[in-house]
C-alpha cells in the first residue's frame, strides 16, 4: 500500500511538472502580447504630392471623383485573437498579418463614390504569426484557405467624410459595405481613422465579429490553448491617387 500511496504522489508530482513546465512554456516562448493600433499610419513623405496633378472626373462618375490604389508594400491586414492556456488563467493576443493586400477606392470632395465599384482583397493564404502550429490550424481548420483563399470587402457608405479635409489630421469615420469571408456574405461597418495630404490617404479600420458569423470553427489549438469566441480584424492603408 506505501508503495502504490508512494507511487500515486510521483505521477501526481511529475503532472504538476509538465503543467507547470507548459504553462511556463507558453508564458515565456509562445504567449505574444500583440496591441491594437490605434492611429492611422503617417503619411509617407513621398506620396503626399505625385505626378497625378489635380482631380479629375472619372467616367460614369461625378466631376472630382478620384481613384486610390492601395500600396501593399506599406499597408498590412491582421487578425488579433485572444487566446489562453487550457485551465490556466494565462491570456494574451495573437496576431496574424500579411502585406497581400490590393484594391481601388473611389471619392469624390463629400466622401464615397457610390457610382465605381470600390473593393479591397486580402490573400488569406499568407497571414502569419509567429508560431506555426498556430498557422497551420488557422489555414486548415479555421479559414480553410485551400477553399476559401481570399477575403474581399466592398464598401457601400462612408459616414463623417468631411467637407472640408484638413491636411494630414486624422478623422474618424465608419465604412459600411459587405464582407465576403469563408464563404459567407455578411455587412460589416468598420471604424475607421483616416488621413489626407495631397495624392496620399492613410487610414486605419478595425472591426470585430464572432467566428460563428462567418461559420469559422472556434479553435483549441492542440488541446493546450483555446480562443475567444470573437475576433478583431484591423487593417492599416497606404493608398495613392492614380
Amino acid at each position: 500500500m506505501f508503495l502504490f500511496r508512494n507511487w500515486i504522489f510521483r505521477a501526481f508530482a511529475a503532472l504538476v511538472v509538465v503543467v507547470v513546465a507548459v504553462g511556463a512554456g507558453w508564458w515565456f516562448f509562445i504567449r505574444e502580447d500583440n496591441k491594437l493600433a490605434t492611429t492611422a499610419p503617417d503619411i509617407p513623405a513621398d506620396l503626399k504630392s505625385g505626378a497625378t496633378g489635380a482631380a479629375s472626373a472619372s467616367p460614369g462618375s461625378a466631376t472630382g471623383t478620384r481613384r486610390y490604389s492601395i500600396v501593399p508594400a506599406q499597408s498590412e491586414a491582421a487578425y488579433f485573437a485572444g487566446e489562453k492556456l487550457a485551465r490556466l488563467s494565462l491570456p494574451s493576443t495573437a496576431k496574424g498579418a500579411t502585406k497581400s493586400i490590393q484594391g481601388d477606392f473611389y471619392l469624390t470632395p463629400t466622401g464615397l463614390d457610390t457610382a465605381k465599384e470600390s473593393k479591397f482583397t486580402i490573400d488569406l493564404t499568407t497571414l502569419k504569426s509567429d508560431e506555426g502550429q498556430r498557422d497551420r490550424q488557422v489555414h486548415q481548420r479555421g479559414l480553410e484557405t485551400s477553399k476559401f483563399p481570399t477575403a474581399t470587402f466592398m464598401p457601400s457608405k462612408l459616414e463623417g467624410y468631411p467637407a472640408e479635409f484638413p491636411a494630414g489630421q486624422e478623422v474618424e469615420m465608419k465604412l459600411t459595405g459587405m464582407m465576403d469571408l469563408h464563404g459567407v456574405k455578411k455587412e460589416l461597418t468598420w471604424d475607421v481613422k483616416m488621413r489626407k495630404d495631397g495624392d496620399a490617404i492613410t487610414a486605419l479600420a478595425t472591426v470585430n465579429f464572432k467566428y460563428a458569423h462567418f461559420n469559422i470553427e472556434q479553435l483549441n489549438i492542440g488541446g493546450f490553448v483555446s480562443v475567444d469566441d470573437n475576433v478583431t480584424l484591423q487593417v492599416q492603408v497606404v493608398a495613392r491617387a492614380s
